[in-house]
């Protein structure tokens, strides 16, 4: 019989939004990298074809350098659609970079105060994890002039609007390689691990402990995820988490026969917690529709790393 993982935590209940109904508002803000105008009036009809009113932030479109605008125009934005009773749930634009430059300045206390989804991956990970620490459920999924406007398989598509939409659903999604069996639950935590590490030293590094972990990322080269998972382990980030999950890393190249996975392996392979790997949320190979499965982080999963199972314990929304 495989060892199940437990730890037992005193954290505040974790504060879910209500559930998206047809014709409900949302916000598409550009916390981040700059956005193509093209790209973004796609992802908007998804959005739109999904039955919901659009509201597209005034700073989205916006550009300095690298950014969608500047700090001030940035953060406006997000405190905004933050604010704004009408609006139930927040889609990012796009990932690239500067979300966490925002997080000194956010008050999300006001969001746990009015709790809405956040929801968006890559960079955006900074934002979640906030809202997370906030006491409220965030969403690391599909963006709006990312993957939307790509093309999003049917799966990917239909999971993110049940998870958003249905307070009785409990989803499943397949992590089918095994690094170390075993059975664990905790509550979901993770995302793009660069931004993780990145995080690490200030206040806004994640809370791991007793934690499922997921973990993702995009175009690093082998070394370079050696260095991040090294850094997440001597930061002392992996000694109590519960389980591990990580994402297909299709998107980081191989280099010399080495992949991905035999990093995986080398660096974290030998914790003593169920760890499993290949689970399609996050960056995408390019290409075709993009597979990127919604992961409510703050909510209870229970992994199981031998059957290649991630199982959420309740649902996101209420």
């Amino acid at each position: 019989m495989q060892p199940v993982f437990r730890r037992e935590l005193s954290r505040a209940p974790i504060r879910k939004p209500p559930r998206i109904r047809p014709g409900d508002v949302v916000g598409v803000v550009a916390p981040a990298g700059a956005v193509d105008g093209e790209r973004l009036r796609a992802g908007v009809a998804v959005l739109e074809g999904w039955g919901l009113s659009v509201q597209v932030g005034s700073a989205v479109l916006q550009r300095q350098a690298y950014l969608a605008g500047s700090d001030e125009e940035r953060l406006a934005d997000l405190a905004q659609m933050i604010d704004d009773p009408r609006v139930r749930a927040i889609f990012c634009a796009r990932g690239g970079y500067g979300s966490q430059r925002l997080l000194p300045r956010l008050d999300l206390g006001r969001l746990a105060r009015q709790p809405k989804p956040i929801i968006g991956y890559s960079d955006a990970t900074a934002l979640l994890g906030g809202a997370v620490a906030a006491g409220v459920v965030a969403v690391h999924g599909p963006m709006v002039a990312d993957d939307m406007a790509r093309g999003l398989s049917e799966r990917s598509a239909t999971h993110l609007r049940t998870l958003l939409a249905d307070p009785g659903w409990r989803w499943e999604a397949e992590a089918p390689i095994t690094i170390r069996p075993g059975t664990a639950s905790g509550r979901l935590v993770g995302g793009c691990l660069a931004v993780l590490a990145a995080a690490l030293g200030t206040r806004w590094a994640p809370d791991t402990d007793g934690a499922i972990l997921f973990l993702e990322d995009v175009a690093e080269r082998p070394y370079r995820l050696d260095r991040l998972l090294t850094q997440l382990r001597q930061a002392g980030k992996l000694e109590r988490v519960a389980g591990i999950v990580f994402g297909t890393m299709a998107a980081c190249p191989p280099v010399d026969g080495m992949g991905p996975l035999d990093v995986v392996r080398a660096c974290v392979g030998d914790l003593p917690c169920p760890i499993a790997f290949g689970l399609p949320s996050g960056h995408a190979a390019s290409g075709g529709v993009a597979e990127n499965v919604a992961l409510p982080f703050g909510v209870e999963v229970a992994l199981d790393a031998e059957r290649g199972r991630l199982v959420a314990l309740e649902a996101a929304v209420v």
